[in-house]
């Protein structure tokens, strides 16, 4: 495609006249009018919300380098045929299509103002687009206008269809939907009440920082112009350990499929796969529906994804890629549906969008993209720990993390981008086998397995589990084809038995623990066969991505909320996401004053909160929570509370209704967001108790349901290692040689787990004792969970029993560590990891590396310290979900 000139512009800051002279621009934040560079690309639109006197909608078309405008008081969500009054306003500068925020009281439009949608337009008179021609474009809106009826074609993120403006006999404006040939979906837009560039409604947008404003030049496609691209490789992700929440990255599914660009272009559309194969052939359905796009040329990068009863299949997906014949594909469009889900846009118009970062790259692609029953856009969110959970519980792989700054890095593997897989997989080229022997003697033992270093195949281990006869004899069959007598390995791999090479044209895709310090693979499974990857392209897999660590500052929406809790004055209405949390006796004292610091109040509890919020929600959200409220401070009076029925909450507090055995509802409440957390501080709680479960997903069950499947198996550590100042009668208080024997006896604990393969996590509980927590999927009951923490139990007391107990007589526990194994009990909950104590000093339950158990304390991790432990360190507990095991398979216990 031929590169187009720019189209010079008409705009001066002479045609703004009545705009410039409406506004004082010393006292609005409004942008001023000034000359507008030549511009190429689509056309822009815009539809700002608009709360001055009555609230109403601004409705705004580029054109000749200025924003034609209209307010629309009953707004664009029109039923087709239904006419909306569009009052003719004055031209706005092409910089107002970003504009939000306050016109203050005195100024011309005083109030509010928000992005409600913007996107590309183009006239579509007898469905004839110009999306991709400036100057014709141009042309023809300003004809339609001048004869007083103008038909447009919208391609926003809330806004996709055929529109019309009317002028009538009376000289006023209509503003009219058409009725499309064909249904329009316009992409779901989660709040249609907010800004489309921002997480703000007309209500909240006074918290906006000036210097979030976006250039106008970014809120549509823009880019140099290029031809479409005919090869082009896709970008490639590297790796990270575990889930994670920040500001600075958007978060996906990710999915079980081919990894494919789309090349559509008006002459055809073609399927790539990431090795350059040719897909188009086998996807008939996805190809029919890319070449109905409106907007083109594009070229989107996207996973096919094979659907078997609804849900992502691998399998499915590669039997349909092996038809060949028209009938068969017929058959396969009813039988096994294929969706192609587009989640980057790297060309469109002629204009090369890959060094434009992910966040505009996904809005153009919103813009660009007509959904479709097999064209669909990926889902993306802010809260990559939430997705992780519900990609996790809908048998998805993991998530994809991507950096909002990040530009498209064709052909690289870039840590801007980062998958997050529930288990730990790769692929690794096939290079000969062992021979089978007993029930396989007449097929193969093991695969041997390698990866491509400095052009040079090296030896990684060999995988003889996973599979099932149909692939064994699949298998076979298929490594008789590839046999050779020519080693293709640089060193002979080590094998049981006699290897037969084969040529290193097969990938495996394989489930492993991780590496050996030889560079082998730990406890690899086989998963499948990837015949949509390049064996050449097979290198070893990098180590993960650390990115737990926040960034060195705060970010800056938890630095708003500490700005505005800096003050001195004792109440005040706390802004945060759009919300508003109303907080009192900010100088209360909750804590006294111990050994030489100052008594620490409601303000340095609720400073703490919105500190650690990014860390702690990821151990509360989607656990019914139990809360202990000291509005007194910790001498104060104490109130329990675990059900929250009949209790007013705010609109952001999210709920779940359990069914209690005796057929009444019991009321939960979750603590999902930093919202929720900061408003318990503002009642006064202290501390934060969850138990091991997750509602995740779940929408109605009974209280049974939920909390018979823990996601955890816990072992509470508690000293009963007296210090001698106790009264009589009390439990024991905090002394070093106590904690000491605790610390040797979580020690003894973690080698023991280790022995049966389980990852286990350590954290203090804020008082005297340890909490190890070992991850385990939800396969096994909460009797079972106890069962197996009582056996382990046992077998550590008998190892070494004059150090641990599980006596249940109080008197009887002195001088060991007690072993509490009901603290797995249905219902039975814990402090949350980062939930302050009742104890002066304000402790803090805080997860600790293993390392650094030996030297740990409790009295080191209090409110201040660990504020700044997380901002220096991180969470050593962040990957724990991904490192969830199989407690059934472990024990081989009954379902």
């Amino acid at each position: 495609m031929a590169r187009r000139r720019p189209e010079s512009s008409a705009a001066d800051v002479g045609s703004l006249g009545e705009y410039s002279t409406k506004r004082s621009f010393e006292a609005t934040p409004e942008p001023a009018p000034e000359t507008v560079a030549q511009r190429t690309g689509p056309l822009l639109f815009v539809v700002q919300q608009h709360a001055a006197r009555k609230l109403h909608f601004d409705f705004r078309l580029e054109l000749d380098g200025v924003l034609k405008s209209w307010a629309v008081p009953k707004g664009l969500a029109i039923q087709p045929g239904e006419p909306h009054l569009a009052v003719p306003t004055e031209d706005h500068p092409l910089a107002y299509g970003s504009f939000e925020g306050v016109i203050p009281k005195g100024q011309y439009g005083a109030g509010t103002v928000i992005v409600w949608d913007c996107g590309l337009y183009s006239p579509d008179e007898g469905r004839a687009y110009a999306f991709h021609d400036r100057a014709a474009a141009q042309s023809r809106v300003r004809a339609e206008l001048a004869a007083g009826k103008l038909s447009f074609f919208l391609l926003g993120e809330k806004l996709k269809g055929s529109y019309a403006l009317v002028r009538t006999k009376d000289k006023t404006w209509l503003l009219l939907k058409h009725r499309d040939v064909r249904a329009i979906r316009a992409s779901a837009h989660a709040e249609l009440d907010r800004s489309v560039l921002t997480p703000y409604t007309v209500t909240n947008v006074s918290n906006l920082v000036s210097s979030e404003r976006l250039p106008f030049e970014r809120l549509i496609p823009n880019g140099p112009g290029e031809s479409l691209p005919q090869k082009l490789s896709p970008m490639l992700a590297g790796t990270a350990a575990a889930p994670f929440t920040n500001p600075e990255w958007m978060f996906e599914p990710k999915l079980d499929g081919y990894r494919v660009l789309a090349h559509v272009a008006p002459e055809r559309v073609q399927l790539r796969s990431r090795n350059g194969l040719d897909l188009t052939a086998a996807f008939p359905g996805i190809v029919a529906d890319l070449t109905s796009q409106i907007v083109q040329p594009l070229l989107l990068d996207g996973e096919v994804v094979a659907l078997r009863d609804g849900r992502p299949s691998f399998e499915a997906l590669q039997n349909r890629a092996s038809l060949k014949t028209p009938a068969d594909l017929e058959a396969a469009e009813r039988t096994t549906p294929c969706v192609f889900f587009c989640f980057d846009l790297v060309h469109a118009l002629g204009l090369n969008l890959r060094r434009s970062p992910y966040s505009d790259r996904r809005r153009y692609l919103t813009q660009c993209l007509l959904p479709t029953s097999r064209v669909q856009l990926v889902h993306a969110t802010a809260d990559g720990d939430a997705l992780y959970r519900a990609s996790i519980a809908a048998g998805f792989e993991g998530i994809m993390a991507k950096r909002k700054a990040s530009i498209y890095h064709a052909g690289r593997r870039s840590d801007e981008w980062l998958k997050i897989k529930h288990v730990q997989t790769a692929e690794f080229v096939i290079g000969g086998h062992t021979e089978g022997k007993g029930a396989r003697r007449d097929q193969f033992g093991a695969l041997v397995l390698g990866v491509w270093e400095d052009d040079k195949l090296r030896a990684v281990g060999n995988v003889g589990s996973g599979f099932d006869d149909a692939t064994l004899a699949q298998l076979t069959e298929l490594l008789k084809t590839k046999r050779t007598a020519k080693m293709p390995f640089d060193v002979k791999p080590e094998a049981e038995g006699k290897i037969l090479w084969t040529k290193p044209e097969l990938v495996a895709e394989v489930q492993f623990a991780g590496w050996t310090d030889a560079g082998l693979l730990r406890a690899p499974v086989y998963l499948r066969l990837r015949n949509d990857i390049d064996p050449k392209s097979v290198t070893r897999a990098r180590g993960p991505t650390a990115v737990n660590a926040p960034p060195a500052q705060p970010t800056e929406a938890t630095d708003r909320i500490l700005s505005q809790l800096a003050g001195t004055t004792s109440s005040l209405t706390l802004a945060v996401n759009g919300q508003r949390i109303g907080l009192t006796h900010l100088d209360k004292a909750l804590w006294p004053a111990h050994e030489g610091r100052a008594p620490i109040t409601k303000r340095h509890l609720l400073q703490y909160l919105a500190s650690v919020a990014p860390f702690m929600l990821r151990h509360l959200a989607e656990r019914p929570l139990t809360v202990i409220r000291m509005p007194d401070g910790i001498h104060g009076e104490a109130f329990f509370q675990k059900h929250w029925d009949g209790t007013t909450l705010p609109p952001f507090v999210r709920v779940i209704d359990l069914q209690a055995e005796d057929g009444s509802s019991k009321r939960y409440l979750l603590c999902n967001n930093v919202e929720t957390l900061l408003w318990l501080g503002q009642m006064g709680v202290i501390e934060f108790h969850v138990p091991h479960v997750s509602v995740n997903g779940v929408t109605q069950a009974t209280e049974q349901e939920v909390f018979d499947r823990p996601d955890y198996v816990v072992f509470d550590l508690d000293p009963y290692i007296y210090s001698g100042k106790e009264p009589e009668g009390a439990e024991p208080e905090y002394n070093a040689r106590a904690f000491a024997k605790a610390r040797e006896v979580a020690v003894h604990l973690r080698e023991l787990l280790e022995a049966m393969s389980l990852q286990a996590f350590v954290k203090t509980t804020g008082k005297t004792g340890l909490h190890v927590f070992v991850p385990i999927e939800r396969t096994v009951s909460t009797e079972q969970a106890r069962d197996v923490c009582r056996l382990v139990g046992e077998h550590l007391l008998h190892k070494h029993p004059t150090d641990i107990t599980m006596d249940w007589a109080v008197k009887k526990r002195t001088g060991r560590i007690f072993f509490d194994h009901n603290m797995n009990g249905r219902g039975r909950t814990l402090n949350a990891a980062y939930s302050p104590r009742r104890i002066p000093g304000a402790w803090v339950s805080t997860p600790v590396s293993w390392d650094e158990l030996a030297a740990a304390e409790p009295g080191h991790f209090w409110l201040s310290t660990v504020v700044e432990r997380l901002r220096d360190n991180g969470d050593p507990w962040q990957g724990i979900l991904a490192a969830r095991h199989d407690l059934a398979r472990v024990f081989k216990l009954a379902g």
